[in-house]
């Protein structure tokens, strides 16, 4: 006996709705760096647009005062000078007793207080909801319209808007207590903003059992050093071309191959603890340090997985062959909390990326994935810049 098939109910919401578009647009602007006030105001126009309101106003809590860090519909003067005690007017209400309070004529409540040059009066439909977050009142997100209270809806609604804004406040949060200096020796001069990729150690990937696809990996090397050559075509010195040949060799190493065929990433600190073994038992300690290295840095460009384009590249030490990768995978700068090589600096220098060397403190503060800028004129390295360093380096890039 046959079946239909029932009909499919699957239903793709495509770009258009503007609720769901904004929403998603609120969860994507929390995630931005720059100054705090132009994210928040760009989440007030979109949270005006899926409300369907005349004024939208985020207000964050510093200390025992809500001052107005986003606005759409105020005069831009508004923003940072509209300050408010918590338990002020209805918007430090909400902040104090931390749940939603609405008004349908918010001017002729007894906690309303009048802002002079703010002109909300022209809308005197209030929502405010407060933005929560462990345990107390981090803000509070004002809606206001010209006329039509808001429905129980809406305000529910409005409330589960405000959790895109607690994390972006929140997220500032931890970044501020994490932000840091940092001095090191200036290499290869240039300004970058970018996200922090960690090279590994061995040891690192000596943690890790996950079993890694040597002829994937191999052939993805393969292609960093395709792509290196074609960057670093023009480069003269004749120890770029050297590293490059060293690179190529490396990697048709028979025992070195035939040792990664049945190898998963803590493998590979053993083979590099093998090679660096070698020199020991050969005698000839001198001449091969520099092969020993790039072995290991091999090893490490087999394992690693998050060394993404883009990305500032951070690690102990720089050697050539983790340079020809950055370079074909177009990191954006390199800084080491020790020494980088010369020929590694003369590749980068090729390729034109910035270098801070022997950057005290670096692995205690940077970690995957923060906000770093590189400045490798003064040897400077900020770990989660504030708003006005990124301005300034965006405005000097």
């Amino acid at each position: 006996m046959s079946r239909e098939r029932p009909e499919s109910t699957i239903q793709v919401h495509h770009r258009g709705d503007r609720g769901v578009d904004g929403i998603l647009r609120l969860i994507e602007l929390a995630g931005h760096d720059g100054p705090l006030e132009r994210m928040l105001s760009a989440m007030c126009d979109e949270i005006a647009a899926i409300a369907g309101a005349d004024v939208a106003s985020i207000y964050v809590r510093e200390d025992d005062r809500l001052t107005m860090r986003g606005n759409c519909g105020f005069p831009g003067s508004a923003i940072g000078a509209t300050v408010l005690e918590v338990g002020e007017g209805i918007t430090g209400l909400v902040a104090e007793c931390m749940r939603p309070i609405s008004a349908a004529h918010a001017a002729t409540e007894l906690a309303y207080k009048h802002v002079p040059g703010l002109g909300e009066e022209k809308y005197p439909v209030f929502v405010g909801v407060p933005l929560i977050g462990a345990g107390r009142a981090i803000g509070v997100l004002v809606l206001q319209r010209k006329q039509r209270p808001f429905t129980t809806d809406e305000v529910t609604l409005a409330t589960a808007l405000g959790a895109p804004i607690m994390l972006a406040i929140e997220r500032r949060r931890a970044s501020a207590l994490r932000s840091a200096r940092l001095a090191g020796a200036p290499q290869i001069g240039g300004t970058v903003l970018g996200r922090a990729a960690v090279v590994p150690t061995t040891t690192a990937l000596a943690s890790e059992t996950v079993p890694i696809d040597p002829k994937r990996a191999l052939a993805r090397l393969r292609d960093d050093l395709g792509r290196a050559i074609h960057r670093l075509a023009d480069a003269a010195e004749p120890a770029i071309g050297a590293a490059l040949d060293r690179f190529a060799l490396t990697m048709c190493d028979a025992r070195l191959l035939e040792r990664l065929e049945t190898g998963d990433a803590a493998s590979l600190r053993t083979i590099a603890r093998d090679y660096a073994r070698a020199p020991y038992r050969l005698g000839t300690v001198a001449e091969a340090a520099e092969h020993v290295a790039e072995i290991e840095e091999l090893c490490v460009l087999l394992g690693e997985r998050t060394l993404k384009p883009g990305s500032i590249w951070i690690a102990d030490r720089i050697g050539a062959f983790v340079a020809i990768a950055a370079v074909a995978r177009g990191a954006s700068a390199l800084v080491a909390s020790d020494v980088v090589t010369t020929t590694a600096l003369a590749i980068a220098r090729a390729a034109r990326l910035p270098v801070v060397s022997d950057v005290a403190g670096l692995f205690g503060w940077a970690r995957p994935g923060d906000l770093l800028a590189v400045d490798g004129d003064t040897g400077v390295v900020l770990v989660h810049p504030a708003p006005n360093d990124i301005e300034r380096l965006r405005h000097a890039r």
